[in-house]
């Protein structure tokens, strides 16, 4: 009986224990000839100058990734740049869901899989969210960060994992390597 109540709490948290915990993926890279240190300003395009999407017609999650972005920025001593002048950085993110499937095994009965051991799959989606910090006097990518995550079920579930990703992501903004 005690086997029986262990394997299925095993199931319990390798079914369930993916989606309960919302962790995101974050990876960040940069150009390393780039002088972080001359980078004062930053601007997000005008809406009008970035292709549709999604995201771009969606003035919630715009307001939400922009608010974060600019926070981080601004916390590590950024300004936004003033209308009609040149930023030092441009901004640019972009978003994309895909549909995943993971597989999660269990525990069966006896010796190996033939006593209801086995594996299932359940499907969920997966979240990336990629932002660009744009030199635009070079035209030239300076810093990249790619989040991705386990969706949640509602849209400001999301979007708080978003704010988490973004506010990880740039913990390593800006970068301290640098060649000369």
């Amino acid at each position: 009986m005690i086997v029986k109540n262990l394997h299925l709490a095993l199931l319990f948290f390798l079914l369930l224990g993916p989606a309960a915990c919302a962790t995101f993926d974050v990876k960040t890279e940069h150009d390393p000839t780039a002088d972080f240190a001359g980078l004062k300003t930053f601007a997000f395009p005008k809406r009008e100058d970035v292709e549709e999407s999604g995201v771009q017609n969606n003035s919630v999650v715009r307001e939400r990734i922009e608010g974060a972005v600019s926070r981080e920025l601004t916390a590590k001593g950024l300004r936004p740049a003033g209308s009609g002048r040149q930023p030092d950085l441009m901004v640019y993110y972009w978003v994309s869901v895909q549909d995943k499937q993971r597989k999660a095994w269990r525990a069966g009965y006896g010796w190996g899989a033939r006593y209801g051991g086995g594996g299932t799959t359940y499907p969920y989606e997966e979240g990336s969210l990629i932002v660009d910090l744009v030199e635009p006097a070079k035209g030239e990518l300076a810093w990249r960060a790619t989040i991705a995550a386990h969706l949640e079920n509602t849209t400001d579930e999301n979007l708080d994992l978003a704010s988490r990703g973004i506010a990880k992501a740039f913990e390593s903004y800006p970068p301290k390597n640098r060649t000369p």
